[in-house]
């Protein structure tokens, strides 16, 4: 990635727009970033990063937090960067969420964050912009990451190394230098096989331990716990089972006999049942033989009454004839005399309308009055509005009058207000100078008495320390003191006990070992448990290691008291320093300056405010005269309004004089109209309907009275036929045998009923019949048998039969069993067969998977022994220019020694001390010779990335500041290694303030701080 042109705008301490075009820079790929502190370098590292991934080149401010102070609310914070990745073009747009003046009203609105990302690939005017790649915030910065191949964290480790971020790449531990070179190097892929063996691994041995459960499972559900155990079990069910079924066989015959001599017994029991239930049914038949004998002569008399059917059905319709014929003469009757009602009430209503004509007549006046009426309302109308529309022009012109009467006073009061505040502004401006310097002490003193604080802090953890260490040192002495004492009683038992051990060996005449002598008076005894050698000697160890516990304790003491005494003489110094401002609070202090820069600042702004302030006092006075003007216009045009309103008011009140009153309103005048034609067609429609309704009422009597002539014509005539029919009734039923109408009653029956008793009688003396014939058949069936004993025949039956189900039960239990066994054979060995396979391929995947995920005493995976390999390239390509900056002394080199135990390892780094001839850690250097270090890895790097052509474009490096802890060797030796990078076409850009730079460096993008904020600008010497 290079850089083509960065624009900011209110970004940090640029106020403006400020362009910043590399393109000037020409041939030259070296340049510096010069300009006082404080004035906006980094700035420019920040921007760029801010541009691609949305946050600073420190990772520690947001995009918001950027906002210049010194720009207008009305210009926005963003950044516009063009820069080109390899041979293609690309332009990032992005601002930050921030506050903006209101498109409509005053005050200001909230604005969301965006960005968009263009690609401009073969585009030479810079007012194009391309086409859209991505937009959106998240968006964008996803866009970049794969556009660039980094995420913002390594970038600036690789490409931007900004202050307190440039040693990180070469102090990273293993897993983080990884996640770098992974990305660099495209080594994704060596990750993506080491998961890929593991995942393998991982899903082999879930295979082979759920195989391992199943074979298990089959076992535990056959009952056996092996193999061999499970076969024999299946043999043995099988030869059970052949015994069983002989076994059915013997006891099948025996219940087929035991069933045979059942079903014998069975049939003679039934032989002589149907004897006795033949018998007992003709006995029953015989007992009913009465009661059909009764039904006999019932059948005959319901016979003969069937024959006057005819009669007497004929009869009763008569008789309903008649009845109906009286009901129909009683309706008619009592529609007659409603409707003579109906008549007589028509005729009263209708008189009752006659009566009414006079009312009508007066209706019809008060209509033509009404209609007379019409145009007066209308020209009322007419004269009313004319007054409304004269009183809102008189209502219009007061209150323009008033509105510009409160615009002229509004105007004075400014005038007023605007007075007041630039005397005041001019007063607060005059002490701007002295308020300056009130700060800058204020200021001044805060920061000593921060530092202050701080050396308290030290002193505060020295004393602990201190007196931590102190502590371990008189705890150390005393238990040295016990050591040395109870050394010392050790020594003494052992004294003693090697003297009472020689007295053990005594013999009397013979002489002492020790003295000679041949008398023994008083042998030394031991006086308890003699201590061993060992003891003695294990003491002795923990004595002198006492002892150098004790010489560390007492060192660690020393120093910790130095450190203590410096702290506590740098506090002495700054509070003699500070005087009583040494124990006032910081944040009281703090506020103190806050509020010393904020009256300042009111000052600094007051300079500007009063300038402006006169000016808007002229402004506002000729706003005064022009709104004088306009005052006396609106009270012209107030008191003619008012003229007009009395003459329109004159003439409305002529007109109302001529309409009553309550018709002024020609709504009320409609609906009076209304009301009285309503009350006039109500009045006619009432007298016609009244003459319709009595006519109606006189015909429907009429219709009514011939209605009821005709009803009492057929009653008559039906009566008569009714009496007639009852004469002929009564000769047929003494013909027939029968006393009386009762007698005929009693008698009769319906066809289904005769036909019953028919049906009765004849299935009574063919049962009868049927029943003799079967007591003959079962008498001669049951001759000679005997009853024979069924519950002995049943009883042998059941047993044989319970032993048959049994042995069947006992066969079927030992089929499925034997199923069982067989199929768990099968499984079994189906199951062996894949666990054999499975077990022989983890047996090469597991190992590899191993291997690969650094399983292994270096905790080194397959894709760091990759990654170590480049590394190795890349310290190499390094150790070319720390050489040079070192002046052969360091040499960095990649070590296969773990920080820790469970730590990865593999692209750990260390350095080789050539004056030494060791090797040590590289956080073992010091501030300078860790500068030069980062510098000679991340330049390395770039170079071995370069050379794989990996898709990584590392075109470009910046250095935020570092230079200062070189000396001027050191510091020669580094601008030559950085000066060497123009031959790869590379662009190196540096932050520094070291004045030597300043001096060799000819192309330099120079800062330069104003009141209104900072301006940059490419300078070329």
């Amino acid at each position: 990635m290079k850089p083509v042109k960065l624009t900011i705008s209110a970004f940090g301490p640029y106020a403006g727009t400020q362009v910043i075009d590399f393109r000037v820079l020409g041939d030259r790929s070296f340049f510096l970033i010069h300009g006082p502190t404080g004035s906006g370098k980094t700035t420019i590292l920040d921007a760029i990063c801010f541009a691609l991934y949305g946050d600073t080149s420190g990772a520690e401010r947001k995009g918001e937090q950027m906002r210049s102070d010194h720009a207008d609310v009305t210009v926005p914070t963003e950044i516009t960067f063009d820069f080109v990745l390899g041979a293609d073009s690309y332009r990032i747009l992005r601002y930050p969420e921030q506050e903006r003046p209101k498109k409509r009203g005053e005050g200001v609105t909230k604005m969301a964050k965006n960005a968009t990302l263009w690609r401009r690939t073969g585009l030479n005017d810079d007012a194009a912009e391309g086409v859209v790649l991505a937009a959106g915030w998240e968006k964008v910065t996803e866009e970049v990451e794969k556009l660039l191949g980094f995420k913002s964290s390594q970038f600036r480790q690789v490409v931007m190394l900004p202050q307190g971020e440039f040693r990180r790449l070469l102090m990273a531990e293993t897993r983080e230098r990884q996640a770098i070179m992974e990305i660099l190097f495209r080594t994704e892929f060596y990750r993506r096989l080491e998961e890929f063996l593991k995942e393998s691994a991982k899903n082999l041995q879930a295979e082979i331990k759920q195989l391992a459960d199943q074979r298990n499972w089959v076992l535990q559900n056959a009952g056996a716990g092996s193999w061999d155990e499970l076969e024999q079990k299946y043999k043995a069910n099988l030869e059970q089972q052949r015994e069983v079924k002989e076994n059915i066989k013997k006891c099948g015959a025996a219940l087929k006999t035991a069933q045979d001599h059942l079903e014998a017994g069975k049939r003679v029991q039934e032989k002589l049942k149907e004897k006795e239930d033949a018998e007992k049914a003709v006995k029953e038949l015989a007992q009913k033989a009465p009661v059909i004998e009764v039904k006999r002569a019932e059948l005959t008399r319901a016979k003969l009454a069937a024959g006057l059917w005819d009669a007497a059905n004929l009869l009763h319709t008569r008789v309903r004839e008649a009845e109906a014929a009286a009901t129909n003469l009683e309706n008619k009757r009592v529609v007659k005399n409603k409707a003579k009602e109906a008549y007589e009430k028509a005729a009263k209503a209708l008189a009752t309308e006659i009566e009414k004509e006079p009312e009508r007549e007066a209706a019809g006046r008060e209509v033509a009055r009404l209609e007379e009426l019409v145009a007066k309302v209308a020209a009322l109308a007419e004269a009313l509005q004319a007054v409304g529309k004269a009183g809102e022009l008189v209502k219009a012109a007061k209150t323009a009058q008033a509105k510009a009467e409160d615009y002229l006073a509004g105007i004075r009061k400014a005038i007023e207000e605007k007075t007041a505040a630039c005397s005041a502004a001019k007063t607060i401006a005059d002490q701007a100078t002295a308020l300056e310097a009130a700060y800058l002490l204020a200021e001044e003193t805060c920061r000593k008495r921060q530092t202050l604080e701080n050396y308290r802090r030290e002193l505060a953890k020295a004393l602990n320390f201190y007196n931590q260490a102190e502590k371990k040192h008189r705890q150390a002495e005393t238990r040295y003191a016990a050591a040395r004492e109870k050394l010392a009683d050790l020594q003494e038992q052992w004294d003693k006990g090697q003297a009472a051990i020689l007295a053990g060996g005594l013999t009397r005449g013979e002489p002492c070992p020790v003295c000679g002598s041949l008398d023994h008076p008083n042998p030394a005894v031991a006086g308890g448990v003699l201590p061993s050698e060992a003891d003695l000697k294990s003491c002795r160890q923990a004595v002198s290691e006492l002892e150098e516990a004790l010489n560390r304790a007492r060192n660690e003491c020393g120093k910790l008291k130095t450190i203590k005494s410096t702290a506590q003489s740098r506090v002495e110094d700054l509070e003699k320093e500070l005087g009583e401002k040494a124990h006032i609070d910081l944040a009281a202090l703090l506020a103190t300056v806050s509020k010393a820069k904020e009256v300042w600042s009111q000052a600094c702004r007051a300079q500007k405010t009063a300038s402006g302030l006169e000016a808007e006092l002229e402004r506002l006075k000729e706003q005064e005269k022009q709104a004088d003007r306009l005052w006396e216009e609106y009270k012209d045009k107030y008191q003619k309004a008012n003229t007009e309103l009395e003459a329109a008011r004159a003439v409305l009140h002529e007109r109302e004089s001529s309409v009553p009153e309550n018709l002024h309103d020609p709504a009320a005048l409609d609906k009076a109209r209304q009301e009285a034609r309503q009350r006039k067609d109500i009045l006619t429609a009432r007298f016609e309907q009244a003459k319709k309704t009595a006519e109606e009422a006189k015909q429907a009597l009429a219709g009514a009275e011939a209605a009821e002539k005709e009803a009492l014509a057929g009653w008559r005539s039906a009566v008569d036929l009714r009496e007639e029919e009852e004469l002929s009734f009564q000769k047929r039923l003494k013909s027939a045998g029968f006393d009386s109408l009762k007698d005929y009653e009693d008698a009769r029956r319906t066809p289904e009923e005769i036909k019953k008793m028919e049906k009765e009688i004849k299935d009574f003396d063919e049962a009868l019949h049927a029943a003799r014939d079967r007591q003959a058949r079962a008498a001669r069936a049951a001759e000679g048998l005997k009853e024979p004993d069924m519950e002995k025949l049943v009883r042998e039956e059941a047993t044989v039969k319970t032993a048959y189900e049994q042995l069947l039960k006992k066969e079927g239990l030992l089929q499925s069993q034997v199923e069982e066994g067989l199929r768990s054979l099968e499984k079994l060995a189906e199951l062996e067969g894949k666990l054999k396979s499975l077990e022989d391929r983890y047996m090469v995947i597991g190992r590899l998977s191993e291997v690969a995920n650094g399983k292994n005493k270096y905790g080194l995976t397959f894709q760091r022994f990759v990654l170590g390999a480049l590394l190795d390239d890349v310290t190499v390509a390094a150790t070319q220019r720390l050489k040079l900056m070192s002046r052969g002394r360091y040499h960095l080199q990649r070590t296969m020694e773990l920080a820790r135990r469970n730590a990865a390892g593999g692209l750990d780094l260390e350095v080789f001390d050539t004056y030494t001839g060791a090797a040590r850690n590289v956080a073992t250097l010091s501030g300078g010779e860790t500068f030069l270090a980062s510098l000679s890895l991340a330049l390395g790097l770039a170079d071995v990335v370069q050379s794989y052509s990996g898709g990584i474009h590392l075109d470009t490096i910046f250095v935020d500041e570092g230079f200062g802890t070189l000396d001027p060797e050191s510091l020669d030796f580094a601008m030559r290694a950085l000066i060497d990078l123009q031959k790869g076409g590379r662009l190196v850009g540096i932050i520094s303030h070291v004045p030597e730079l300043k001096e060799r460096i000819d192309a330099r993008l120079e800062i330069r701080p104003t009141e209104r904020g900072s301006v940059a600008g490419f300078r070329i010497v």
